[in-house]
């Protein structure tokens, strides 16, 4: 009976709150999106400023008191969504945070912690060192939700990319234009570009992140770099999909399998745990045999600074950026003759650059166990692409770079294995990662034009390189032979490629190089006295988002940073995604004008 009655009044509560639910949803959430703006804002100003004793105990006590508002939203929506038991399944992984945010806050009223660890670089006590981070995972749901209310006015997938990395590089500039970033005051346009070139994942620098750049400062970057590396967006997404079961996610769907070229809107939250989870794992593995190596050989005069430089560079790696925390890159004496650092480095860039579902046919246990159930069943055609025209430009490449560079700017490698090593790791770097190892100011010019082209074509699509992408390479390389063969379908392994595909390749080939001629002849005004060669290798740079200069890039005037600004943004999210979101799209019509013929070439 008495089971009976607690039903009923259930029953009779949720009836009653029913009306209010879809009100009291849109109250929190706007209350929730300011909330989290104003922590962030809070916790920017606390790290980025300099400020009194007195000023950051009372933003301690604000940031604290606010954050308190989530305790409260969770309990509400809990209350009002009628369905407590699924709300706390959909919910739980907030629900375990929250129970340990709240447990760690009665902890430190009886002045104990739970918390044992605590960075004193960071400054900061170990209940706001979980307060921040808690904080910082709650303000990125609270993002992800945003994407919902985006996907409402239609914007198309190209262009939520570009508001997307937009947005990105506009809180990244903010972050790094603050006072306690920088070692000394920065330009607002050396700013943009270091914010541009980190999310861009490019490399390109007019300040030395190793000098310019406090310890808070090169956190801000490789942060940048991860979230641009990942796309922001697909970030955002991710934790939108992953942790939203509302039908209001139904809708990103949608615009994810778009993005991601899904076949089926059931794949797209697959498809971006898959994402996060691999890149984690590389990222992790990467970084943990380099803090070994490094460790091992006292590369650095603190465990923690060892561990940083391996995150950092890790990140740096797989992300293909090439910042480093050296003045003088790779080429730094305690690196540059250490072969094991140099290879972990380039398998991180080769497997970033190689794209996700590349890696996921390889290696995947579905994909393993499917080929071994079914032997007629082979690589994807794409991925044997990447991999045939990945393993001829790194052939080819490191080659050429071995004989054209052996008496020059490899003379100071002692032996064989270096000079060799050096010759890959160049070219493995120079598709798309940025990072050097020889002088690229004593590079011939035969090497800086070979190098030029391996920028150009860059790496993979769907990975976090840049070019105009290996598999486009493919599709104008096989078009050119059909057409001398006078063949009028393009074949590759008994299967026939589109001429779709044929032409979105030479449209994207012939943007780019407009892109890059656009930009040499606009910095050529600005920069008369610079060398045409040089000119041209700093904005392919740009545009694949590379990274290696010949050292003429912090001389640049602001004009000309401006420039390759634009020429990164443009390089980083494709030519095509960027002509695809500014213009309107135009509805097929379904009759067909006559054909006529003329003269070409």
């Amino acid at each position: 009976m008495s089971q009976f009655k607690i039903e009923n009044w259930i029953r009779r509560f949720n009836i009653h709150i029913s009306d209010y639910s879809d009100r009291v949803d849109k109250v929190i959430q706007i209350v929730s999106f300011l909330v989290s703006f104003l922590l962030i804002g809070l916790i920017c100003y606390y790290y980025g400023f300099n400020i009194t004793p007195s000023l950051k105990e009372t933003i301690l006590s604000l940031i604290k008191a606010f954050s308190l508002f989530y305790v409260f939203k969770y309990l509400l929506s809990l209350l009002y969504s009628m369905k407590w038991k699924q709300f706390l399944r959909d919910t739980r992984t907030e629900a375990v945070i929250l129970a340990f945010f709240l447990l760690q806050f009665v902890f430190v009223f009886l002045s104990q912690s739970i918390l044992d660890y605590q960075p004193s670089e960071l400054e900061i006590r170990n209940y706001t060192l979980f307060l921040y981070l808690y904080i910082f995972f709650i303000a990125i749901l609270d993002l992800s939700k945003i994407v919902n209310y985006f996907t409402r006015f239609n914007i198309s997938p190209p262009g939520m990319l570009l508001l997307s990395f937009f947005s990105l590089i506009i809180v990244g500039t903010i972050l790094l234009s603050m006072p306690l970033m920088t070692t000394q005051p920065i330009h607002f346009v050396d700013a943009l570009f270091t914010s541009t070139s980190s999310c861009c994942v490019t490399g390109l620098g007019v300040l030395d992140v190793s000098k310019d750049f406090t310890f808070r400062g090169q956190v801000v970057i490789m942060i940048l770099m991860q979230l641009g590396g990942l796309s922001i967006l697909s970030f955002a997404s991710f934790f939108a999909l992953f942790f939203s079961k509302s039908p209001k996610s139904v809708r990103s769907q949608y615009f994810v399998k778009d993005l991601l070229s899904a076949n089926k809107t059931s794949e797209t939250s697959a498809i971006l745990r898959q994402i996060i989870l691999a890149t984690l794992i590389i990222e992790v593995t990467g970084m943990g045999l380099l803090f070994i190596y490094w460790q091992h050989n006292h590369f650095c005069t603190s465990t923690g600074q060892t561990l940083f430089y391996a995150a950092f560079h890790a990140i740096s790696a797989y992300n293909n950026c090439g910042y480093t925390l050296w003045s003088d890159n790779f080429l730094n004496p305690l690196v540059s003759h250490a072969i094991f650092p140099q290879i972990v480095v380039m398998i991180l860039i080769l497997l970033g650059g190689i794209g996700f579902f590349v890696m996921a046919d390889l290696f995947s246990p579905s994909a393993i166990r499917e080929r071994r159930k079914k032997k007629w069943k082979k690589l994807r055609p794409s991925t044997i692409i990447v991999l045939r025209t990945t393993l001829f430009i790194l052939v080819v490449g490191s080659l050429s770079f071995y004989f054209l560079e052996y008496h020059q700017s490899l003379s100071h490698k002692s032996n064989f294995t270096e000079k060799l090593v050096a010759s890959i790791f160049q070219i493995v770097t120079g598709r798309t990662a940025g990072f050097n190892i020889v002088n690229m100011s004593l590079v011939t010019t035969p090497t800086l034009i070979i190098t030029m082209l391996v920028m150009f074509i860059g790496a993979s699509p769907g990975s976090t390189a840049g070019g105009i992408k290996t598999t486009t390479a493919f599709v104008i390389y096989k078009s050119v032979i059909a057409t001398i063969r006078g063949k009028k379908h393009i074949e590759f392994r008994k299967k026939t490629i589109p001429f779709e595909l044929v032409d979105k390749s030479y449209s994207i080939m012939f943007m780019s190089a407009l892109v890059i001629f656009i930009s040499v002849l606009a910095i050529s005004i600005f920069e008369p006295t610079i060398n045409f060669v040089n000119l041209l290798f700093e904005c392919v740079s740009a545009f694949a988002t590379c990274g290696l200069s010949t050292g003429c890039t912090s001389s640049f005037t602001d004009p000309t940073k401006i420039i390759l600004v634009i020429v990164m943004f443009i390089g980083r999210v494709g030519t095509l995604t960027f002509a695809f979101a500014l213009s309107k799209r135009v509805k097929d019509t379904n009759h067909i004008y006559p054909s006529t013929y003329f003269m070409v070439g």
